[in-house]
C-alpha cells in the first residue's frame, strides 16, 4: 500500500499543466529513469484514474492512438503539500504587483499559482478568509500609470536575457522624432516605479547604457552570445548611482531642515553618514555623504520650503535658481 500512494504521488509530480500533456508511456518513462520498479502500464492506468476522482482537474484526452493527461488550467495547481497561506499571500502581491514587469509568458506560467492563491485566500471556512482585503501595496511618490511595453519586444528581452543573446531593436530615444536601430547586448533589467530599464551596451560599444523599455518599438533574437564589458558588475552599477541618474562623485550635502523633515529622516536615513543638530529655531543642522544624482535632486525639491540647500555651493546656486524661476512662474 505505501509503495502504491508514493509511486501515485511521483506520478501526480510528472504530470504537466495545460496545454503540455504527458502519456502513459512518457510517464512510464520517468519513473523508469528515477529507479522504480515500473508496473505494468495497466497499472499506470489505474494509478491516474483513481488520482483523477481525487483530483477533478486531473483530465485526459487522447491523441496519437494513446491517452494523454494534464492538468487544467482552470483549477489553479496540485499543491503536495498545500499552499500556506503566507505563501498565497505572496502570490497576491506579485500578481497586483509584477504585471508591468514580468513578460506575458511568465505571467501566463503563474495564472494557476495566483488562482490557486485567490481560491485559498476567499475560502470563507479558512480562518484566512479575507486577507486580500486587509493588505494593499501604495507608492512611496505620486502614483504613475506605467507605460505600455510591447508584449513581443518583453518576451525578446527577457529571453535575450536568459539565455545571455543580443537582439536586435529600433528605439526611439527621449526627444527623437524617429527610431535608430541598434544590435543592443542586455544585461540586466531595472524597476524603478512605473518604469523599467534595460542596462545594456549598443553595437560595439562597451560604455553601458540605461533604456526605457517601453521606447523599444521592435525587438528581434539574434544567435550572437553576449560579450559582457570588462568590470562589469550590476551591483558595482548600482551603487556607483548610475540607477539614480549618475551626475557626478559624492558630496558633502548639508541643509537646514525644518522639524517635519527631521522627524522623517530620524526613521529613513537618507545615508548611514548621515548627522543631525538640533538649532535654537528647532530647525535642524542635516549633513551626509551622497551620491550626485538627478534621483537626489527631485527628492531634495520635493520638501519644497522646508529645507534650504547649505552645501556645496554649486548645489544651493542650483537651488537658487530653480526656486527663483519657479517664483517668476507664479508671480
Amino acid at each position: 500500500m505505501a509503495d502504491a500512494v508514493y509511486r501515485q504521488w511521483k506520478i501526480l509530480e510528472l504530470i504537466p499543466r495545460y496545454p503540455q500533456k504527458v502519456s502513459i508511456k512518457q510517464i512510464m518513462e520517468s519513473l523508469a529513469g528515477q529507479g522504480f520498479a515500473v508496473p505494468q502500464y495497466r497499472t499506470i492506468q489505474r494509478d491516474l484514474d483513481t488520482l483523477s476522482e481525487v483530483f477533478p482537474h486531473l483530465q485526459t484526452v487522447r491523441a496519437g492512438g494513446a491517452n494523454h493527461w494534464y492538468v487544467g488550467s482552470e483549477g489553479g495547481v496540485l499543491e503536495i503539500p498545500r499552499m500556506e497561506a503566507h505563501t498565497a499571500l505572496a502570490f497576491h502581491l506579485a500578481q497586483g504587483n509584477l504585471q508591468t514587469q514580468l513578460p506575458p509568458s511568465a505571467l501566463g506560467n503563474l495564472q494557476a499559482h495566483f488562482l490557486t492563491a485567490t481560491k485559498l485566500l476567499d475560502k470563507s471556512s479558512s480562518q484566512y478568509a479575507g486577507w486580500r482585503e486587509k493588505i494593499r501595496v501604495v507608492p512611496q511618490t505620486q502614483e504613475l500609470i506605467a507605460p505600455t511595453v510591447d508584449a513581443e519586444v518583453l518576451n525578446v528581452v527577457y529571453r535575450s536575457l536568459l539565455d545571455n543573446y543580443c537582439f536586435d531593436a529600433k528605439y526611439y530615444g527621449r526627444r527623437s522624432d524617429q527610431y535608430a536601430s541598434y544590435r543592443v547586448t542586455p544585461l540586466a533589467l531595472i524597476f524603478r516605479g512605473t518604469i523599467t530599464y534595460l542596462v545594456c551596451t549598443l553595437n560595439t560599444y562597451t560604455d553601458i547604457r540605461l533604456l526605457s523599455l517601453h521606447r523599444f518599438v521592435e525587438a528581434l533574437a539574434t544567435e550572437e552570445p553576449v560579450n559582457k564589458p570588462p568590470e562589469y558588475d550590476i551591483d558595482r552599477y548600482m551603487e556607483e548611482g548610475h540607477a539614480d541618474f549618475l551626475l557626478g562623485a559624492y558630496i558633502e550635502l548639508e541643509m537646514l531642515i525644518d522639524e517635519e523633515v527631521a522627524i522623517h529622516l530620524r526613521e529613513s536615513l537618507l545615508d548611514k553618514s548621515q548627522e543631525m543638530t538640533v538649532q535654537a529655531d528647532g530647525r535642524s543642522v542635516f549633513t551626509a555623504t551622497v551620491r550626485d544624482t538627478g534621483q537626489l535632486r527631485w527628492w531634495l525639491l520635493g520638501f519644497a520650503a522646508q529645507i534650504e540647500i547649505i552645501g556645496p555651493s554649486t548645489l544651493r546656486e542650483e537651488f537658487r535658481q530653480k526656486t527663483e524661476a519657479m517664483a517668476k512662474r507664479y508671480a
